[in-house]
């Protein structure tokens, strides 16, 4: 038979196919967080849009700068920078001075670019630039006012829709967000003194939904996923006398993030196609 021939005939071997992308994934995210800075709008807190733009031009100035200076292409299309700012503006208080933002958007980046680049940092560069800030500013960087109870309902409720909309994309374990908000509302129950308010509620959707959807720094494993976040909803509830706050929750990811490692050689993962489906690697 002809190579042509039996090339035609022979059955080439199957491929891995798939329409995800990084550019998807973070634009999804970003897309997710427009209910929450359209409601901030409306209901007084206007001033975050003056610190997502700061945040907005450090980014894609920061980045732009050294991907000049290490001499490697910048990837400001694929949407990490919009994220990042929207992110990163969310969690600083929205009067808080533009130097101070400047340089927590300097420190991510010299974050990503020590350990790589994107997906390769073993810690999330947005919440230890809080932690430093936090340690470095502390009569400065207090909560973040639009989750600390001077939003309202309609920012409580606009949560609640990013969180949906980031759900629906599915690229996630559901488990994460659910896991950490039931921990988290437990501890709050059994505290009694302070009761479920409105800022709780923020923060802690806030937290389970946004902050929890970097797979970088999460276990391969499912099972993996909820020891972390069963670990991250109990130190944070733990760290704060108030119950939850966005401090307490920075500081409980980082030290989950530490022993990530630790839980992947602990926890190995099965095949995909496994009757133990908490133990596989992939949400689908």
């Amino acid at each position: 038979m002809p190579e042509t021939g039996y090339l035609q005939t022979r059955q080439l071997p199957p491929h891995i196919r798939s329409t995800d992308s990084l550019a998807k994934r973070f634009w999804g995210q970003g897309i997710a967080l427009l209910p929450i800075f359209i409601a901030a709008c409306f209901t007084g807190h206007a001033g975050i849009l003056r610190v997502l733009l700061i945040c907005l031009v450090s980014v894609v100035s920061v980045e732009f700068l050294i991907a000049k200076l290490s001499g490697k292409k910048d990837n400001l299309h694929n949407g990490e920078a919009v994220l990042t700012a929207a992110l990163f503006s969310l969690l600083v208080p929205s009067r808080c001075a533009s130097e101070i933002i400047i340089f927590g958007v300097f420190i991510i980046s010299i974050i990503r670019a020590m350990f790589g680049g994107t997906g390769t940092y073993p810690l999330q560069p947005l919440l230890l630039a809080r932690a430093i800030l936090q340690l470095s500013f502390s009569n400065k960087m207090g909560e973040p006012m639009l989750l600390a109870g001077e939003g309202s309902l309609w920012v409580l409720v606009s949560i609640g829709l990013g969180g949906v909309l980031l759900m629906s994309q599915k690229k996630g374990y559901w488990e994460n967000p659910v896991f950490f908000i039931a921990v988290c509302a437990v501890f709050k129950i059994l505290g009694g003194a302070y009761g479920i308010t409105a800022a709780f509620l923020s923060s802690v959707l806030f937290t389970a939904f946004f902050l929890l959807a970097d797979p970088v720094v999460l276990p391969l494993t499912r099972r993996g996923n909820i020891y972390f976040v069963l670990g991250a909803g109990i130190l944070s509830s733990c760290l704060e006398a108030g119950g939850f706050s966005i401090s307490a929750a920075t500081c409980a990811l980082l030290w989950m993030s530490l022993i990530t490692p630790w839980l992947d050689v602990l926890i190995r993962p099965v095949t995909f196609k496994s009757i133990k489906p908490l133990k596989a690697t992939h949400p689908r």
